[in-house]
């Protein structure tokens, strides 16, 4: 029963993108994220090294870091839900994890603009949050638009190698739009001092990926929330030993920021 988001890439297929808001809103969807920095993959030098592909290849390095895995591996063999349930079935040219992927990797929307990001907007017709801002020209251009909220975030940075991160741009967007719209912050929280960093530089909340991600590989449902557990004690372990109480009360005064650390616009 509680509010959740549902989150879509920007792809070239309205026919499929309307089937799938209408089922995200008859689902209860309390807001549409729309990802605005994932026109076309990047190229993720982590997948390819670890040879990461859709289905996975079974290649002699995967098959021995399987065998080290056994029980999630059989656990993972008896369940149903491999694949991408909001395409399968919902495609007619993509009913497999192959041509899933290459159904995908040929619809990303390579001529992203403002324009098609309103008429995605207007698609779905609730509260909307654009997730990959990465300076205040697109801060502002997403308030004008009228987004109910942005996240700043660079993919975990896994899209452009060398891009900024997302704490550093953070106070410069947080500035252009002042409260005309919500910011978020995603990518590089690993800890709850990580959370209190992007609150105290004026977040209204920050996005976890990676850490719940693998208390989901390593627990299933359990290990998420550990995982949120162990990072809300941090937080607040945090910020009793820098004498707050109140998330409200976090600031600047918190942190030592080192010269020159916000010098990029």
């Amino acid at each position: 029963n509680a509010p959740f988001w549902f989150q879509i890439y920007t792809l070239t297929d309205d026919d499929y993108n309307r089937k799938v808001l209408e089922r995200a809103r008859a689902a209860g969807c309390s807001a549409l994220v729309i990802t605005v920095d994932l026109q076309l993959l990047g190229q993720r030098h982590k997948d390819l090294k670890n040879g990461l592909t859709a289905p996975p290849k079974f290649t002699l390095p995967v098959m021995m870091d399987l065998a080290t895995k056994w029980r999630w591996g059989l656990e993972m063999l008896g369940t149903k839900r491999r694949f991408f349930g909001n395409i399968v079935g919902h495609v007619e040219t993509a009913g497999d994890p192959s041509s899933l992927a290459s159904w995908t990797a040929e619809k990303f929307d390579q001529a992203l603009n403002w324009d098609r990001i309103k008429k995605l907007m207007d698609m779905w017709g609730g509260k909307v949050i654009l997730k990959g801002i990465l300076s205040p020209e697109d801060a502002e251009m997403a308030a004008a638009t009228g987004a109910d909220a942005i996240v700043v975030s660079n993919h975990g940075g896994r899209q452009l190698d060398g891009a900024l991160s997302s704490i550093r741009v953070l106070p410069s967007i947080v500035s252009a739009v002042g409260d005309k719209t919500e910011v978020w912050l995603d990518s590089g929280i690993r800890s709850g001092q990580d959370v209190l960093k992007a609150l105290a530089l004026g977040a209204k909340g920050v996005m976890i990926g990676r850490a719940y991600i693998h208390g989901l590989g390593a627990m299933g449902e359990p290990g998420v929330t550990r995982a949120l557990e162990v990072i809300q004690k941090e937080l607040d372990i945090s910020m009793a030993l820098c004498g707050e109480k109140r998330i409200e009360d976090l600031g600047r005064h918190n942190l030592l920021i080192p010269n020159g650390f916000f010098d990029t616009y």
